[in-house]
């Protein structure tokens, strides 16, 4: 009876499992562009081999035009149809895959956002690069523009933005081609743009401000200040008040702090005039926060910054105006260097919004 019953139930799950496989449809065809991924990567390599061959071009555009999202490995193949484009004399449909190629490879497998930050690291170690031809490969690198211009404003726009000139001609030449790439997909910090703009190294960065009509503006007060005693004085709105500042630096914070620092917190949203008076020469820089490890690293904040010179004044004992060419934004602190052995700051005016 047991033994039966055993042998029934098992005739019943075979059957019925068959039933369920019988059911179950069948799977579905691969789409065209499926099919057409699955073999873009030997085509491809195909017409890397024969770049002459009329035949391996046209199977190449063929599967490259019917696959929407290249796989890495399609991707990859970048380089080889980069370097066998230039190699082989009338081989211009090469470099019209790769453009293609660019256009759909996604950001980390983009030859041309790639070659974009490759060439920027090669620059910044000394080796030479052709900005004109760099910036074709900005212009066409499509879903990993992003990431190429990320590396364009970590090592050329933010030094671009620092009181030192550290940019070689080569390196200022090649932010000026593709600065302007990047600020028309979006990708540019305004921040650090208008810091460079400031500073003035690379004049073909000016054009890329988008001018914006001026909002009420008012004296901005810091909240607290830093450095030399009695820093609040030039502060406070009376010209018959004032500190004396040394030249010699005074800690650690040199660098970003200076002889006194007006520190804002949160940053001004907008700094855009700025006068002073003082009895000795001196400038004044803004530290601009900035994201992403933009620019010199604060290590008491933990936040990133750059800080061009706002302001050289002569110290006169009169007013000076220092012009602005553009409003700075998310300044963090006016900080005071003396040029001399000491300085008399009588006021500092500073305008904008907050």
């Amino acid at each position: 009876m047991t033994l039966a019953l055993v042998a029934f139930v098992r005739l019943y799950f075979i059957t019925h499992r068959g039933e369920r496989r019988a059911e179950s449809p069948p799977p579905a065809p691969a789409s065209a562009s499926d099919q057409a991924c699955r073999t873009l990567e030997r085509a491809l390599e195909g017409a890397v081999r024969a770049p002459g061959n009329p035949a391996a071009f046209a199977r190449a555009r063929q599967q490259l035009d019917a696959c929407p999202k290249p796989p890495v490995r399609a991707c990859e193949l970048g380089p080889a149809l980069d370097a066998r484009s230039q190699l082989e004399a009338g081989a211009p449909p090469l470099r019209e895959l790769l453009e293609t190629l660019c256009q759909r490879c996604q950001a980390g497998a983009n030859p041309c956002a790639s070659h974009v930050t490759r060439a920027v690291l090669g620059l910044m170690a000394g080796r030479p690069a052709d900005s004109s031809n760099l910036r074709w490969y900005l212009e066409h690198a499509g879903p990993g523009t992003p990431e190429a211009c990320a590396e364009v404003s970590r090592a050329l726009l933010a030094p671009a933005a620092l009181p030192q000139d550290s940019l070689t001609d080569a390196q200022k030449e090649t932010l000026g081609q593709l600065a302007p790439v990047c600020a028309k997909a979006g990708q540019l910090p305004a921040n650090v743009l208008h810091a460079a703009v400031v500073r003035g190294g690379v004049p073909a960065l000016t054009q890329l401000v988008q001018e914006k009509p001026a909002g009420e503006s008012a004296v901005l007060k810091p909240d607290r200040t830093v450095g030399t005693p009695g820093g609040e004085k030039p502060f406070d709105g009376q010209e018959t008040t004032g500190v004396t500042l040394a030249a010699k630096p005074q800690g650690e914070r040199w660098e970003k702090d200076g002889a006194l620092s007006a520190v804002f917190e949160p940053p001004v949203h907008q700094l855009s005039a700025l006068r002073v008076r003082a009895s000795g020469p001196g400038t004044l820089r803004a530290a601009v926060r900035t994201g992403d490890g933009l620019g010199k690293h604060d290590p008491d904040s933990k936040t990133s910054f750059v800080d061009p010179v706002a302001c050289r004044f002569k110290g006169t004992g009169q007013w000076e105006t220092c012009a602005l060419p553009v409003p700075l934004l998310d300044v963090e602190a006016l900080s005071v260097f003396p040029e001399k052995d000491t300085l008399t700051l009588s006021e500092v005016e500073a305008r904008g919004t907050r």
